[in-house]
C-alpha cells in the first residue's frame, strides 16, 4: 500500500469519528447518567433491605438456638451457673464498675462452664480463656510460677478491660464478640471490606465464630432467665481475697490458719508451684470465707 492511500484512510476514519461526535445529543447524555444515578439509588435501598434481611435471618436464628438451650441444655446451663456463683458477682460488679453490659459476665459459659482451672489445647486458660500474650500484654502476670489467668479477680479485670477496648475500635457488641473469640485484627480485616456490623461480616467469617456469636446471645436468654428463677443473682462469694507478697508456701498459710491444704491449693490455682513467689510482686490469696482478717494480720506480722 502507497503512503499517499495509508494517508487517505487515516484522514477518512478521523473524519468518521468526527462526524459521530458531533451527532451526540447533549440530551441524551444527561439522560442517561440519571439513569446511572436512579440505579445507584436502588442499589443502595437493595443493600440497605439485605442488611435489614440479615438482622431478621439473626433474629429467627436466635429464637431458634434458644430454644435447643431450653430443650436440651438446660441442666448443663445450671451446671455452669453453679460453677460460676462464686465470681459471678464479681464479674457483674467489675462490669457495671466499667460501664459495661452486665450480660457479658456469661461469657464464660461458653469459654470455660467458670471451670477456673480449665487449659485450652491452644494455650488460653482460666475462665475467660485468655492467652498467654494477651494476658500480659492487659498486665496479668504469666510465668513458670504464677498464672494470673487463673485468678479469678485479676482475670476478670483484665478480660473488662479487652472488652471495653474492643468495644472502642468496634462501637458494635456482635463485632466485640466475635473478636473475642476470633481475634481483633481478623475482625477488623474483615469489616475493613465488608462493611461494620456483625451482618454484613458474618459469612466471611470462621463458622465457629458465627456461631459464638449467635450461641452467645441466646445463652444470655437462657442464663438470665435461670437466674432469675433460682435467685442465683442473690449470691455471695465463698472466699475473701488478702493481698500478700512472697516469700509463702500454701502448706504454710494453711497451717497458719488451720484449715485444709488442699482447700488453700484449690483456691490458688494461679500459684502453679503451690508458693507465693517472693519477686516483689503483690498477689491475690484466696482464702475461705471468714479467714480474711485472720490471713492478713499473721502474713503481715511474718513479713
Amino acid at each position: 500500500m502507497s503512503k499517499l492511500l495509508k494517508f487517505t484512510i487515516i484522514l477518512l476514519t478521523v473524519f468518521i469519528y468526527k462526524a459521530k461526535a458531533e451527532f451526540i445529543n447533549p440530551t441524551s447524555v444527561s439522560e442517561n447518567v440519571e439513569t446511572v444515578v436512579e440505579n445507584s439509588k436502588s442499589m443502595k435501598d437493595l443493600e440497605e433491605f439485605l442488611s435489614k434481611s440479615d438482622e431478621m435471618i439473626l433474629e429467627v436464628k436466635l429464637k431458634e438456638e434458644k430454644e435447643i438451650l431450653l430443650k436440651s441444655k438446660r441442666k448443663e446451663i445450671e451446671k455452669y451457673l453453679e460453677n460460676g456463683k462464686n465470681i459471678l458477682p464479681i464479674i457483674v460488679k467489675t462490669l457495671v464498675e466499667h460501664n459495661l453490659p452486665k450480660e457479658l459476665a456469661f461469657i464464660p459459659i461458653i469459654e470455660s462452664h467458670y471451670i477456673n482451672g480449665l487449659k485450652s489445647p491452644k494455650g488460653a486458660a482460666g475462665i475467660w480463656q485468655l492467652m498467654p500474650e494477651t494476658a500480659r500484654n492487659l498486665g496479668l502476670v504469666v510465668n513458670k510460677e504464677v498464672d494470673e489467668r487463673l485468678d479469678p479477680v485479676k482475670s476478670t479485670i483484665a478480660a473488662v478491660k479487652y472488652l471495653k477496648k474492643l468495644y472502642s475500635i468496634f462501637g458494635d457488641w456482635k463485632l466485640v464478640l466475635a473478636s473475642y473469640n476470633a481475634g481483633h485484627n481478623k475482625v477488623i480485616v474483615k469489616t475493613s471490606y465488608h462493611g461494620n456490623t456483625f451482618s454484613s461480616i458474618k459469612k466471611y467469617l470462621p463458622k465457629q465464630t458465627q456461631n459464638y456469636v449467635l450461641k452467645f446471645l441466646a445463652t444470655v436468654e437462657v442464663a438470665m432467665m435461670i437466674m432469675e428463677e433460682k435467685k442465683l443473682h442473690k449470691n455471695e462469694p465463698s472466699f475473701e481475697v488478702v493481698k500478700v507478697k512472697g516469700g509463702y508456701s500454701l502448706d504454710k498459710v494453711a497451717s497458719l490458719i488451720y484449715i485444709p491444704k488442699e482447700k488453700l491449693i484449690t483456691l490458688n490455682p494461679h500459684f502453679l508451684k503451690k508458693r507465693i513467689p517472693d519477686d516483689g510482686n503483690e498477689y491475690n490469696l484466696y482464702v475461705p470465707k471468714g479467714y480474711g482478717k485472720l490471713a492478713e494480720a499473721l502474713l503481715n506480722d511474718m513479713s
